[in-house]
């Protein structure tokens, strides 16, 4: 007997009941998605407007930055703000290394990114880059940070280069204050030392020279010697009397007293004392090293000027003996003055090694000596003070034929301008130079 397969079922047709259920669950499901679709477009809307306020607040932040902010790709300018367009009209620039632009001028903003980007492909170089440039002028200051952006792709290590400029000026100058203040802070405190030292020195220094001063009084007193070594005397007593009243201006600094006000003198007498007071060191080092040393004074009649005679033999002398120290082969020490624009002008010049180039800057600085043991520091140092306290300057360079040049600025008085000695105030004639040959004062031409 065969056996026969069932038949198939034949499907029942959905009843009235069953459809309803299925459209309403339908119809829950569809409000389902509709609910999340609008919940989805509100999240979007708030997402947008968040994006639109964060580009806009971006925006005000770029154009009202101090900063100048750019994005740059492949040597070209992307996105900029305001600020990086005005800088961008300043220039040429110069990368600052050690406190000092180096290297050469890069025209725009746009190349120094260029050779910020070039440092950045270097494997040692991570992260951010930080570097100074100055402006040609020197007055401007931008501190640049340069840093790569994006991800590296096949044969672009970076996409674009983000870099931001700063004017640091004031920054700058403000560094500078501080290191001068630094320094003058360190300055006073070597001369408070230096007074509490030289108030002792100064005591001892006083007692000594009152004892010279008593044996010079009782030579004098023998006529017959004193008039045979007359000008010795003079010297002598001049030199005692000039030594004392250095030690009487030490000891005001020392105790902090105001300096003296300043008399009017005749330049000319006190540049030919000062010569023939420098005359025997000059002669005693020419005689023991086989060596020429000369000394020549060419001065016109000059009006004179306000100052102390004192001050000013010892800035004369200084001056004469450095330039001694400065010509070990020997040569001419030249004094020269000039009366123009209402100051007198008075140069002493050597044919010595001259002065090197970094130290013209210091030269006039407390304790700044190229001497080593054998200087102090002090005597250009205390010229240039004494120059600033007469109201005039003292300068140094180096001259054209070799050797160095100082040149000091004396002002004439206002109510006197360029007024020459009356015949009552001649100044004297300098007495015989045996080894310095000295000229005596021009006369003016009628």
């Amino acid at each position: 007997m065969t056996s026969r397969r069932p038949s198939p079922e034949t499907p029942r047709p959905p009843t009235a009941e069953l459809l309803t259920a299925n459209r309403e669950r339908l119809l829950r499901k569809y409000q389902e998605l509709l609910a999340r679709h609008e919940k989805l477009v509100h999240k979007l809307e708030l997402r947008n407007d968040e994006h639109i306020s964060t580009h806009t607040l971006s925006t005000w932040a770029m154009e009202t930055s101090a900063s100048a902010l750019a994005l740059i790709g492949n040597g070209v300018v992307m996105l900029a703000n305001q600020r990086w367009h005005e800088l961008s009209r300043s220039g040429p620039w110069y990368r600052v290394q050690q406190g000092q632009p180096q290297g050469t001028a890069l025209l725009t903003l746009r190349q120094i990114a260029e050779s910020a980007s070039l440092l950045l492909k270097s494997p040692q170089q991570q992260g951010l880059l930080v570097e100074r440039y100055q402006e040609q002028a020197g007055v401007q200051t931008l501190e640049v940070r340069t840093e790569r952006v994006g991800a590296p792709t096949k044969g672009r290590p970076y996409r674009a280069v983000l870099m931001l400029a700063h004017d640091i000026t004031s920054q700058v100058q403000a560094e500078k204050e501080l290191e001068q203040a630094r320094a003058t802070l360190a300055q006073q405190e070597h001369l408070r030392a230096l007074g509490e030292l030289s108030s002792g020195v100064a005591h001892d220094l006083n007692n000594t020279l009152n004892a010279m001063k008593l044996r010079l009084e009782l030579i004098e007193r023998d006529a017959e010697f004193a008039e045979r070594h007359r000008a010795h005397l003079d010297a002598l007593v001049r030199i005692v009397s000039d030594a004392s009243t250095r030690i009487r201006h030490l000891q005001d600094f020392a105790q902090q007293r105001p300096e003296p006000p300043g008399e009017q003198v005749h330049l000319a007498d006190i540049i030919h004392e000062a010569a023939e007071i420098a005359r025997s060191d000059l002669e005693l080092r020419a005689k023991r090293e086989g060596i020429a040393l000369r000394v020549e004074v060419e001065l016109p009649l000059l009006p004179r000027v306000n100052s102390s005679a004192t001050d000013l033999r010892y800035v004369f002398i200084n001056l004469l003996l450095n330039a001694r120290d400065a010509m070990p082969r020997g040569g001419t020490i030249f004094v020269r003055g000039t009366v123009a624009r209402n100051q007198v002008v008075i140069s002493v010049e050597d044919e010595g090694t001259g002065i090197p180039e970094a130290h013209l800057r210091s030269i006039f600085r407390p304790f700044f000596t190229t001497k080593g043991r054998q200087g102090t520091g002090l005597g250009l140092s205390m010229a240039y003070g004494v120059m600033s306290r007469t109201g005039g300057s003292i300068t140094a360079a180096n001259r054209k034929e070799g050797g160095a040049i100082f040149t000091l600025h004396f002002p004439l008085q206002a109510s006197e301008p360029q007024k020459a000695p009356s015949a009552m105030e001649q100044p004297k004639k300098p007495a015989p130079q045996r080894s310095l040959r000295t000229a005596r004062p021009r006369k003016k031409q009628r």
